[in-house]
């Protein structure tokens, strides 16, 4: 059935987007496809690559959207969005402007209002590691002001992530958390695979905010109490010859394997079949993996980072331990291997708050916010 042209317009910028997909842009997906047929969606987002087309229109579930690249094909395009984006969204006449990352999005946002767009706006908040100091020096104060307190409204994935938009001057009622999603249909299919005593799983990309050197200076400790450990990485990354490099220097070749990137489901299977789940992050916006980890019944522990806090309960849901400490990575691991009533304990506690994080409800809520905002207009 066709679909009714009397949809109201949203624009959705989102500077990368299908072929490239991490945390940010499975929130826009996931999201947007629901309420395509609610609504006219237009996906705004960077080119990037010459193979990439321009506009393309996709269908699900028999609604449909558009997403539209922008920019000449190469990498430098993400540098013209936060120019090109605003410019594109005249021609959709939108009521409503939806940015996700306060990063080009985000500024992206700050421009359309400066050049005199008038549609009301909301910016999601995804990002942790924008807050480490080394990124900070880079963003102007009054910028990174200006991206959090122009736009109408501000949803966050997490506490952590709304508490910043508060201190840099956000208005309180304007600012809501959203949180992140899981597809509990993949997670179901392996929740009941067996665990193998004392194996390690950690799922993050090899770069410095996942604090994985941390947790391998751990492993020579937890080896000498747990002779038979393994401990696999799912995950690529600038960082992969440097952490091989330590990995070989403490003699742990034969304990830690890097897998590299691997297909979700594969992913799902490997921390499905651990004893323990582990990322020692040192920023993280929400922690989708942790979600994710308790989904397939693996206990799970984490640091008291950033959004992680509201996915991991210490010794509730979940371990939460101190950041850039290797001592505290062995405790916390040779805790719950020694402690089968404990794993059990996180692992049901853990399952049983995770409707918060379906994409159904999360796309429920986003709805909501889209009506009350155009009802104002």
């Amino acid at each position: 059935m066709p679909q009714s042209d009397n949809r109201r317009t949203i624009v959705v910028y989102s500077c990368f987007y299908e072929p490239y997909i991490s945390g940010a842009e499975r929130f826009v997906k996931e999201v947007e496809e629901r309420l395509a047929g609610r609504y006219k969606i237009i996906i705004l987002s960077a080119r990037l690559s010459r193979k990439n087309s321009r506009r393309e229109i996709k269908e699900v579930g028999g609604n449909r959207y558009e997403i539209r690249r922008l920019g000449l094909g190469f990498k430098f395009d993400k540098w013209l969005y936060p120019i090109l984006a605003p410019l594109a969204t005249f021609a959709y006449r939108p009521k409503l402007i939806h940015a996700v990352m306060e990063s080009y999005a985000g500024v992206a946002l700050v421009f359309y209002k400066y050049i005199g767009g008038r549609a009301r706006t909301i910016l999601t908040l995804q990002s942790g590691d924008l807050d480490d100091k080394n990124k900070q020096k880079k963003i102007p104060a009054w910028l990174w002001k200006k991206i959090h307190t122009r736009p109408d409204y501000v949803t966050a994935i997490s506490t952590f992530l709304r508490d910043r938009a508060l201190r840099l001057g956000a208005s309180p009622d304007r600012v809501l958390i959203i949180p992140n999603g899981v597809d509990f249909t993949a997670a179901d299919k392996y929740k009941s695979l067996k665990k193998e005593t004392h194996r390690l799983v950690s799922v993050a990309r090899l770069s410095w905010e996942k604090g994985l050197d941390y947790l391998i200076e751990a492993m020579p400790k937890i080896k000498r109490d747990f002779p038979d450990v393994r401990l696999r990485i799912v995950g690529g990354g600038p960082l992969e010859k440097k952490l091989k490099q330590k990995t070989k220097e403490l003699g742990m070749e034969t304990t830690i394997t890097f897998l590299g990137n691997q297909p979700h489901e594969k992913t799902l299977r490997e921390v499905a079949q651990a004893e323990v789940f582990i990322t020692p992050s040192l920023a993280e916006g929400l922690g989708i993996v942790f979600i994710e980890a308790q989904a397939v019944g693996t206990p799970a522990i984490g640091t008291a980072i950033g959004g992680i806090p509201d996915v991991i309960q210490n010794e509730k849901t979940g371990l939460l331990i101190r950041a850039r400490d290797a001592d505290a990575i062995y405790a916390a691991v040779k805790k719950l291997f020694e402690n089968k009533n404990l794993r059990e304990k996180v692992t049901d506690q853990a399952w049983k708050k995770l409707n918060r994080f379906d994409w159904k409800i999360i796309a429920r809520q986003v709805s909501d916010l889209y009506k009350s905002i155009l009802s104002e207009v």
